[in-house]
């Protein structure tokens, strides 16, 4: 494999005036990559058919993605369809939600990195240059769904706070009216 670099140039140069989103066909993609990858493009790549997909900007990061894997460059060894078709299906539509305009994938080189580092990270693959550890430190560190998480787990916890103040302000306002009761 080559360094992470490369990979994250290749989704940030994508060649989307290539494409027309609304009628590309994501199963003649996929037929693509699997053939060159695996030798098995001729079999259905997927359980599935993934043309029927209407959300363009879920379109665009399969596109993103046939095209950093068909590249001949790459040195992507092999990797199983079952598990790429899980993170397609399950993995790259949360992704879609939480960066949902996919122009962000390949105009910010952050995001660029996280994409290459998800895909990279569900397939078991590490690139050139990167011990386990490290590759696996970057990628939580960003992560959108790590980071939605985190904030969700702060928000929550500053909720819980201020509950506990209201109640202890409540509870301070009842014991000096208590107290002004008695005197």
């Amino acid at each position: 494999m080559l360094e992470i670099r490369y990979y994250s140039k290749q989704v940030l140069n994508t060649p989307f005036h290539q494409v027309d989103l609304a009628t590309v066909s994501l199963d003649a993609l996929w037929f693509d990559v699997f053939f060159l990858r695996t030798g098995q493009g001729k079999i259905s790549p997927f359980p599935k058919s993934l043309d029927s997909i209407s959300n363009l900007h879920l379109k665009a990061l399969h596109v993103i993605l046939a095209n950093l894997l068909y590249d001949q460059e790459s040195e992507i060894p092999e990797f199983p369809k079952e598990t790429f078709f899980d993170y397609l299906t399950n993995t790259l539509p949360k992704l879609c939600e939480i960066v949902p305009d996919y122009t962000t994938w390949t105009t910010d080189a952050e995001r660029a990195e996280e994409l290459v580092r998800s895909v990279f990270h569900s397939l078991n693959l590490t690139p050139k240059n990167e011990t386990k550890e490290y590759f696996h430190d970057r990628y939580r560190s960003i992560d959108s769904r790590e980071r939605m998480r985190i904030l969700d787990e702060t928000k929550k916890a500053q909720e819980r706070a201020k509950e506990i103040l209201r109640q202890l302000k409540q509870k301070e306002e009842e014991e000096a009216a208590s107290k002004y009761n008695r005197e």
